[in-house]
């Protein structure tokens, strides 16, 4: 009997401290920086030939239409065809800007957009330009902040970063309060 409980005893400290080891504990991590997340590319994207004909007819009759490049622009992001829709975007930049009295707001988040796609295809000073215009147009809209933060970031340029997380934090709080890890061009920064 003795020498059962002499090897039980080392074996069962050492299940408990296997099993320990499997408790979870609840640990704090920075997220995932990926700025076309809404936009992954999805196999059988709903009817996109018939919305993009819709597009297609809409921009057919009347070619300076902004709205209908932008709606079309974020299709193609949604099946991962990034540049169409970054010419798309442009074409809607263009065609904005020279109306008077085209909603600024909805301009922004058109180059907020392009932006969004030049920090994919590593263009990251031209991604910059277009966040800074967001926020040119629209600067109680924080999503302009948030990506040129990030951009900054990094970029290096901690105190140009950290002026836009400020500026941020004011506009929405939840958001900017969090920890991001960049992933880029496949390495985590």
């Amino acid at each position: 009997m003795l020498n059962l409980s002499t090897r039980l005893v080392p074996g069962c400290v050492l299940l408990l401290i296997c099993l320990s080891a499997c408790i979870p504990v609840p640990m704090t991590k920075p997220e995932l920086y990926r700025p076309l997340a809404d936009f992954t590319p999805q196999d059988g994207v709903y009817d996109f030939e018939t919305q993009q004909a819709k597009f297609n007819v809409a921009i057919d009759d009347d070619p300076n239409d902004a709205d209908a490049r932008f709606a079309r622009a974020l299709l193609y992001m949604g099946v991962g065809r990034y540049s169409s829709a970054e010419q798309d975007l442009t074409a809607a930049i263009k065609i904005a800007e020279r109306k008077s009295g085209y909603d600024r707001e909805r301009l922004a988040a058109i180059y907020v957009h392009r932006g969004l796609i030049r920090w994919h295809d590593e263009k990251v000073e031209l991604a910059i330009d277009d966040y800074s215009r967001a926020i040119e147009l629209a600067p109680k809209n924080w999503e302009g902040y948030f990506h040129r933060w990030l951009a900054y970031h990094f970029q290096g340029e901690e105190e140009k970063a950290e002026e836009d997380r400020e500026r941020g934090l004011k506009l929405e709080p939840e958001v900017f309060n969090r920890e991001y890890v960049l992933r880029y061009d496949g390495i985590v920064l």
